[in-house]
């Protein structure tokens, strides 16, 4: 297996197209991270994208194979703060004893 960071540029039109049509607010869309994953076994690359969606407060993770989304994971900004809140040190805000 290969994994390999790349900007959304270099992302296939069939995956930004995709989250063109789901998160029609696309100059809100905040990229995060981008990764593609290939497998020696599997002919097309498989893509876990991650951005923020300004508009709904939320940071999405979209999981691409066989060129459709076969995982979505969506987590609220207010839920990422509490944790923070909650948990100062695993986020490097307080130092661990």
């Amino acid at each position: 297996m290969q994994v390999k960071h790349v900007s959304f540029d270099e992302l296939p039109s069939h995956v930004t197209d995709e989250i063109s049509a789901r998160y029609n607010s696309q100059p809100n869309i905040q990229p995060i991270e981008a990764t593609v994953m290939e497998f020696e076994t599997v002919a097309e690359p498989t893509y876990a994208i991650s951005f923020l969606d300004v508009d709904r407060n939320i940071i999405v993770e979209l999981t691409f194979m066989d060129g459709k989304i076969v995982h979505e994971n969506r987590l609220t900004l207010r839920t990422v703060f509490k944790a923070m809140e909650k948990y100062p040190e695993r986020f490097g805000l307080k130092e661990r004893r």
